[in-house]
């Protein structure tokens, strides 16, 4: 047998959505081929610039409450010219040391990476998990094996681009392997003291403002009919779990989380879900078989992301509270919700992870 082929698996961590993509790919080259490979993970851009990350992850965030128009700016100045992108040199030089530490069989990037066209070894082969529904140019890379995409129209992209037909998989993004499993909803429900037969409003408090009156919204949600129920989960803002805790103590309609490992459990137990467009929770939703209204998308990849949805009628979008309740009004109807299930099961693409990942195998066990 070959000795032990070596991967070097790239993210970012801009956004949780690469982060959680890299850790899928990770965990199932572990779970499946610890026999044959080893992957060295590496948050490149944090590594290179240790002490201008924290400042720029804060800028990022920001950008996404304060600068938005500049954001998309940016977002879409950069879309048309993959050969000026800011920060194609950013991370060379730690890039080309990395690479020489590593010596990788092959490159696997889950975050857009300019730098590796840089890369002199052209012979180390390099592939890219594409991780949203809408190709942006800084994903291109010169001489690269494999894109792995979502969407039709992601590969049209990269045709147009000059990438050819076979160096293209539609498998989708990469989500966590439980995703695919089977979930008994009515016992979820009821070990969290919830009712069978009403409708679950699943509402991500992260894709808020912190200036949102949440307790309006839910007491209006539960409004919109006798049968609502409604599951918040607030993240990591303990102040807003405990606000909501405090006031819903007694509601056995309303259920405040904080942080939870139990997003599977809750996508497959819910009828609607209100969330922001991040590449991965929407994925996550396809294969959760959960409609979704998405709440006022950043313009950038997020606003991508929600317009593919939409497009493919799998999502609304609201762009404030009223529309919010509005759509879950008009989804919570048997008829619509249905329409919706069916376009989202045709869309989901099954074992994305397992699949990626068997591909990118049977390519080293070729060299």
């Amino acid at each position: 047998m070959n000795s032990m082929k070596r991967i070097l698996l790239i993210t970012g961590s801009f956004g949780n959505g690469h982060l959680q993509v890299s850790k899928n790919i990770r965990e199932t080259f572990e779970k499946y081929y610890s026999d044959k490979v080893t992957v060295i993970e590496s948050d490149l851009f944090l590594q290179a610039h240790p002490n201008l990350t924290p400042v720029l992850k804060k800028l990022y965030l920001y950008s996404f409450s304060y600068f938005r128009d500049i954001y998309g700016y940016l977002y879409y100045a950069g879309r048309n010219q993959s050969d000026i992108s800011i920060y194609r040199y950013f991370s060379y030089e730690y890039l080309k040391r990395l690479v020489k530490e590593v010596k990788p069989d092959i490159i696997v990037s889950t975050f857009p990476t300019p730098a590796l066209s840089l890369l002199k070894d052209k012979k180390i082969p390099m592939v890219n998990i594409i991780t949203d529904y809408h190709f942006h140019k800084s994903w291109l890379t010169k001489g690269a094996f494999r894109y792995y995409v979502a969407t039709n129209d992601t590969e049209k992209e990269l045709l147009k681009l000059g990438v050819e037909k076979n160096k293209i998989k539609k498998f989708g993004i990469p989500i966590a392997e439980k995703f695919d499993g089977n979930l008994d909803a009515d016992k979820w429900l009821k070990d969290n003291g919830l009712s069978t037969t009403k409708n679950t409003v699943l509402l991500s408090a992260g894709a808020f403002g912190v200036s949102t009156d949440f307790a309006m919204l839910i007491e209006q949600l539960k409004k919109k009919s006798n049968d609502v129920q409604v599951v918040v989960i607030c993240g990591k803002n303990k102040k807003l779990k405990n606000e909501l805790d405090y006031k819903y103590s007694r509601d056995k309609d309303v259920k405040i989380f904080g942080y939870t490992e139990n997003m599977y459990e809750w996508m497959k137990s819910s009828s609607v879900l209100i969330t922001k467009a991040g590449g991965v929770t929407i994925s996550e939703a396809l294969a959760s078989n959960i409609p979704l209204i998405l709440f006022n998308p950043v313009p950038g990849q997020e606003m991508e992301n929600a317009r593919y949805f939409k497009k493919h009628n799998m999502a609304k979008i609201a762009k404030n509270q009223e529309e919010v309740l509005r759509y879950v009004e008009q989804l919570l109807s048997k008829d619509n919700i249905e329409k919706m299930k069916l376009n989202i099961r045709g869309n989901y693409l099954p074992k994305a992870s397992y699949n990626i990942c068997e591909d990118i195998m049977s390519y080293l066990d070729s060299i």
